[in-house]
């Protein structure tokens, strides 16, 4: 522990400069003096490890080690490392949207290694804050600099950020790249490139993220290279964690390509170079897949649900991966969810006579009732003893809301994908279904089935969004078909509501139906009895040709259930739409 008297001088000299360092930025500027920590332990409880300052996005806060300002001999930088800070919330990311969108576009730059994401784009975000504070406001940041400078902080790397701030300042080689031994034309040349770019995209910031990553790629390739670089930026890192316990943040499933041209291109090439099986393995958990720039949804832009999780794990570490994937493709489905909540039908019922009161001259003529106003009066005075009479209905109510119960049975056997690592059309169907069902006021029960085998499946009819997409979203691949045993459960005797069973499988189903239940009831019997306790409204969703198993799909319908078809699972989507529209909007 450094001299407690040196730190507490510090803490003084420090907080004394806070009103000026604001006003660095905007006189009108509303924010929370820092967190002054003490010492690194107290340092270490707010989350600040490995450098002196950082920022939180979540409860806009800053964060300041005093004593390892000490120890790094920059006491008398305070409006600089303040200035600084601020920045990062004012300017870049400023929000955790930003944040968000722009760790995006870097992690698209990075194909291969997405992990570095939050690091380059704090170092980005440093670039453009500290040039703006050096040229247009003359604080000392290039000092900051030369002051935290030492011969073990030096790589390739580091001499590549030094020799970008020299271009940007216009110092001479060495006055921050100080260790000359790692200088190069290479190192040169991309400095002075990205020093053209920070100052390019200074107003555009966004823009420019993605294009600063591709130059910085090269140098973080390796994994002993980017370890060794990391260890020795460390210091610089204040931004990397400031999403950090931030809650959901919508709109950031599809994939933002604005502006990327050459980026794409860069993107290509990279993945190309690598094409052993784990390398397969891992580009498809990151939703790099088969589709154009990585996407898997019901349209080419969306990313895959990997890539999401992992975007939003580098935004908030604290992220909940099973919050992640019940976001993502209720995201991905609310556009086509129906416009109206209920169903809703017109009771008959009459008007029937309630009494009289005054009408009075700003009434319509045509309700006065002539024959009462003689009988209440000889002399009709308008207002006076003129009258009108009033009417009510037989019915409580005009409107009755009656949304069916939904019960949605997936096949979840091991020919489907996990919806955690790759996208899956039968999610995004069976979401539409339950939170379309779920608008209108109606109760779902959701079941994912892979049997013999497991399955999982909502304690009944429920109302909760959240329990319904959980089970959704899980996997089991196990079996080869949708149990129609899971049926039994909440039909095998006549429940208190209607309800549409609508089962999403492929014609692995007949070789269940046919299957023995070693019992006196055939499963074929079973789905029958379930159809008529539900209220007769069913439906089996095919993955299959329409002249498949054509017999049996007859027998089905004979029982009264509905086959639908779909070719490829993209149709999925339609029929969930097309179904909801039908059952859960106004008619």
């Amino acid at each position: 522990m450094h001299n407690q008297s040196e730190i507490a001088a510090t803490l003084a000299l420090w907080k004394s400069h806070w009103q000026q360092a604001k006003l660095e930025w905007n006189p009108l500027l509303r924010l929370q003096e820092p967190i002054w920590c003490l010492s690194h332990e107290e340092a270490g409880k707010e989350g600040l490890t490995g450098s002196f300052a950082m920022i939180r996005l979540t409860d806009h806060r800053i964060v300041i080690n005093l004593e390892e300002i000490v120890e790094r001999n920059i006491t008398d930088y305070a409006i600089e490392v303040l200035a600084h800070e601020i920045g990062h919330h004012i300017f870049t990311p400023a929000n955790l949207y930003d944040n968000a969108i722009l760790l995006n576009r870097i992690r698209f730059a990075l194909p291969g290694i997405e992990d570095r994401a939050p690091m380059v784009s704090n170092l980005y975000a440093d670039f453009l804050i500290n040039d703006k504070l050096q040229r247009i406001n003359q604080l000392r940041m290039s000092e900051v600099y030369q002051a935290i400078n030492s011969e073990d902080n030096f790589s390739e790397f580091w001499t590549l950020m030094m020799r970008t701030y020299e271009y940007l300042w216009r110092l001479n080689r060495g006055a921050l790249a100080t260790n000359l031994s790692f200088h190069s034309k290479k190192i040169d040349a991309d400095a002075s490139l990205l020093a053209s770019l920070v100052r390019s995209y200074a107003k555009n910031w966004i823009q420019g993220g993605g294009r600063f990553a591709v130059m910085v790629y090269p140098y973080l390739m390796e994994d002993k290279t980017f370890q060794d670089a990391r260890k020795k930026i460390l210091v610089l890192l204040d931004a990397e964690d400031a999403g950090k316990g931030a809650m959901d943040i919508s709109g950031m499933t599809e994939i933002d390509l604005e502006g990327y041209d050459e980026v794409i291109d860069m993107r290509k090439e990279a993945i190309s170079l690598k094409e052993s099986e784990a390398d397969k393995k891992k580009k498809k958990s990151l939703g790099i897949d088969k589709n154009k720039f990585g996407g898997e949804g019901p349209r080419n832009g969306y990313m895959g649900p990997g890539s999401y999780i992992d975007l939003m794990k580098q935004v908030n570490a604290n992220a909940d991966e099973q919050r992640l994937v019940n976001a993502y493709y209720k995201e991905i489905a609310l556009p086509h969810l129906i416009d109206f909540p209920v169903e809703s039908s017109e009771n008959l019922s009459m008007d029937l006579p309630e009494g009289l009161e005054t009408w009075d001259i700003g009434d319509p003529i045509e309700e006065v009732d002539w024959l009462q106003s003689a009988i209440a009066s000889p002399a009709l005075i308008p207002g006076l003893t003129t009258q009108k009479r009033t009417y009510g209905s037989d019915s409580d109510t005009v409107i009755s809301e009656n949304p069916l119960n939904l019960y949605i049975g997936i096949d979840c056997s091991g020919s489907m994908v996990n919806p955690k690592q790759n996208f899956s059309w039968p999610v995004l169907a069976a979401t539409v279904l339950g939170l379309s069902a779920l608008r209108a006021g109606a109760s779902v029960m959701g079941c994912l089935s892979g049997e013999p085998g497991d399955y999982l499946e909502t304690d009944g009819f429920i109302t909760d969004e959240t329990d319904l997409l959980t089970t959704l979203t899980s996997y089991l691949g196990t079996g080869y078909a949708y149990g129609i045993e899971r049926l039994r459960k909440p039909f095998e005797e006549k429940p208190t509501k209607k309800s549409h069973i609508v089962i999403v499988t492929d014609n692995d189903i007949f070789s269940m139906l046919n299957s023995d239940t070693q019992t006196e009831q055939t499963h074929w019997e079973l789905a029958e009895l379930a159809l008529k306790n539900a209220g007769c409204h069913g439906t089996m969703v095919l993955h299959s040709p329409a002249d498949y198993n054509k017999d049996l799909v007859i027998r089905l319908k004979n029982m009264g259930w509905n086959v639908y078809y779909v070719t490829n699972e993209a149709e999925l989507l339609k029929f969930a739409f097309e179904f909801s529209q039908q059952n859960y909007a106004y008619a």
